[in-house]
């Protein structure tokens, strides 16, 4: 890969009932489908995961948007029952609104449930960002930048609700996860820092005050990746045989030297993270 990972383009979810998630994200979120069907066994084949031919899927991304857009994928998959909320690999996606306290508001008797408040984040009060879980147990990051100064060539969002942009990668070794990103894929990243992450210290019960490594994997533009180096308690997480990761089972992204779009492969990554990516040539 010449030039690396160019675009978040999608993350892929599972869900017990991806036609009722998605009319979830439809009238909570405002996202709109814009294709679905079931899955054909030469996807199934692709992602390696052949049990999933056949399986539901509805693919949806914000109604306004004027770009490609990220899309949201939600693929029929029964969950694991008892699956930590953190664990190696996908761990979130974070999603660019414009008023996270507004929205909790909105979300209040919903589908989606917060887990943690809208709040200033402690590294940067500009940002503001809550944690909530989603209608297939997913974990979501609703997080709203400011338009008085840019970050890391991130745009504030332009919607309610738009698309997601920051995939949040967690596992047990930061060398290896911004390795992987560096070496295997050329693509940029910058050296961690020691950050207060909420999610992570009640997760893991490690106190309030408590710091975790956090690097980042630097896309060219409006996306990235951020990556969370978990303590020791911290698992791979369970995967059947012939069927995807379950929650944040993949992201998609676009690459420099993409070839057929239609045809995909997966790489996995050193925290177990599988990416799925345009099949090279």
């Amino acid at each position: 890969m010449s030039q690396g990972l160019r675009r978040l383009a999608g993350f892929t979810i599972t869900a017990a009932d991806p036609v009722a998630t998605a009319a979830s994200y439809a009238s909570q979120l405002g996202y709109v489908v814009s294709t679905e069907g079931t899955v054909t066994p030469v996807r199934a084949a692709q992602w390696g995961a052949p049990k999933m031919a056949g399986r539901r899927y509805v693919e949806m991304r914000v109604a306004t948007s004027t770009g490609p857009g990220s899309f949201v994928r939600f693929v029929e998959q029964m969950p694991f029952a008892g699956m930590p909320l953190l664990g190696h690999g996908w761990n979130a996606m974070e999603v660019l609104c414009q008023n996270p306290y507004e929205l909790a508001k909105d979300f209040e008797g919903g589908a989606f449930r917060v887990i943690i408040p809208p709040r200033p984040l402690p590294f940067d009060p500009d940002l503001h960002a809550m944690q909530v879980i989603g209608p297939a147990g997913e974990l979501i990051y609703f997080t709203s930048l400011p338009t008085h100064k840019t970050l890391f060539d991130l745009r504030p969002a332009e919607t309610r609700v738009d698309e997601p942009f920051i995939a949040i990668l967690g596992g047990p070794d930061m060398a290896a996860m911004l390795g992987f990103y560096r070496e295997k894929l050329a693509t940029a990243t910058l050296p961690p820092a020691s950050v207060n992450v909420r999610i992570i210290n009640d997760e893991f019960a490690l106190g309030d005050d408590a710091r975790v490594p956090l690097g980042i994997v630097k896309l060219p533009q409006f996306h990235l990746i951020e990556v969370d180096e978990h303590p020791p308690a911290s698992q791979p997480r369970p995967r059947r045989e012939g069927e995807l990761p379950p929650g944040i089972s993949m992201v998609s992204f676009d690459v420099g030297d993409m070839a057929d779009p239609q045809a995909v492969q997966v790489v996995v990554g050193a925290a177990g993270e599988w990416l799925e990516l345009p099949a090279p040539k």
